[in-house]
């Protein structure tokens, strides 16, 4: 692998990323505590961000072709980081609320130009670069959840950890902002065309839901594990964070060997398939687990099915969907994000309803429709390189 400055700050950002998506949900305990919120109230955390991701999202196109999607990453850290110290210093829930709308910003510009970045950096060996890349999302969340869930254990206050993660945000950032030669990047992803040629391709349609319920079932369980750790098995958030930063780690492993074993866009749609499948069967063993051992355990393999979905439903689109390629990355992005909004709060609010544990049947709702739409995919591709 030739690893270039952009593949480094690009992982740099994903971290990042990941830490401010995670910190509420093991921090969601002791907020409750203070804010006096609901399950509901928790899951709006995490789900209102969804509304302003996918606003940068659609707007990030634009952005990217005004000041570059380099600069434009760089940016959405300073955001991400600006608002975990503002929501850190916040006096009330509802101030709190708003940072994390104002985060969503942020974490939208990230979300749809880091990939681009990475694929055109690499554009010939992008699923390999893509999943190393991303596996730093997951060792983001495995070190922010450990680290957060000792800290909090040992009474150091969630305000702390909220403003030290943003400092850090902030610092990284500076990776971004001087001149790369070493990537030429492609498309402004701004004209009308272009966005009605995507939406035009039933494929991109199945890629897209494929990866709205991909996105429900990783956020399920890396909002929500925490939680239910904490409430269903009655232990400290250091029990919770190793839960959450046990997913996390298999997720990591899944992505770094998924960029080993890719055998090109043909040969991953198969592994998206069996990985649906592993994760059925995994989100039906939830609900038989005894003992948080066992939990842990469900969640190491759940992690490991879910691996795949984000990055590899990107790459494989470059092959069977036809268009700019950045545009493509940003318009699938806008479909995962609303899956990951969607999950945190429907389990929220069933969760007031039903408990935490009846709340866990979003995550094989989403994987059986995962099955369905990997199957009509192998379908349709097998369609179109025959025509």
């Amino acid at each position: 692998m030739k690893i270039k400055r952009i593949d480094i700050a690009s992982s740099a950002a994903l971290f990042i990323y990941a830490a401010s998506m995670v910190i509420t949900p093991i921090c969601l305990i002791s907020m409750a505590r203070e804010f006096s919120f609901t399950y509901s109230g928790g899951g709006a955390l995490g789900g209102v961000k969804s509304f302003l991701i996918l606003a940068a999202l659609l707007a990030s196109g634009f952005i990217a072709s005004l000041i570059t999607k380099r600069i434009a990453v760089g940016l959405g850290m300073v955001i991400v980081g600006l608002s975990l110290i503002g929501a850190g210093l916040s006096p009330s829930y509802e101030m709190v609320l708003i940072c994390m709308v104002i985060m969503g910003l942020g974490s939208g510009l990230i979300e749809a130009l880091t990939n681009p970045l990475v694929h055109d950096a690499h554009p010939l060996e992008s699923n390999k670069y893509l999943n190393y890349v991303n596996a730093f999302y997951s060792i983001g969340v495995v070190v922010t959840v450990i680290l957060t869930g000792f800290l909090l254990s040992y009474q150091v206050p969630w305000r702390a950890l909220f403003i030290g993660t943003g400092i850090i945000a902030v610092l990284s950032s500076i990776l971004f902002f001087p001149p790369d030669d070493q990537i030429t990047e492609s498309g402004e992803s701004v004209r009308w065309k272009d966005w009605a040629q995507c939406f035009s391709q039933p494929i991109f349609w199945v890629l897209a839901l494929a990866i709205f319920f991909g996105g429900a079932a990783e956020a399920a369980f890396t909002f929500w594990s925490a939680s239910y750790i904490q409430v269903h098995f009655t232990t400290l958030a250091d029990a919770a964070g190793i839960g959450t930063g046990i997913f996390a780690l298999a997720m990591a492993i899944g992505r770094i060997g998924t960029g080993k074993m890719t055998r090109g866009h043909h040969g991953d749609r198969w592994l998206l398939l069996w990985a649906s499948v592993l994760g059925f069967i995994v989100s039906i063993g939830v609900y038989l687990t005894p003992s948080i051992a066992v939990f842990y355990l469900m969640l190491f393999f759940s992690g490991l099915a879910v691996a795949p979905y984000w990055p590899t439903i990107q790459s494989v689109s470059t092959s069977f969907v036809s268009g700019d390629h950045t545009l493509l990355f940003i318009l699938l992005s806008c479909a995962g994000i609303p899956g990951i909004g969607f999950a945190t709060w429907i389990m929220g609010y069933f969760g007031d309803l039903y408990g935490l544990q009846k709340a866990l049947i979003v995550i094989p709702v989403s994987y059986a429709i995962l099955i369905a739409s990997f199957i009509l995919l192998l379908h349709m591709t097998k369609q179109q390189q025959k025509s």
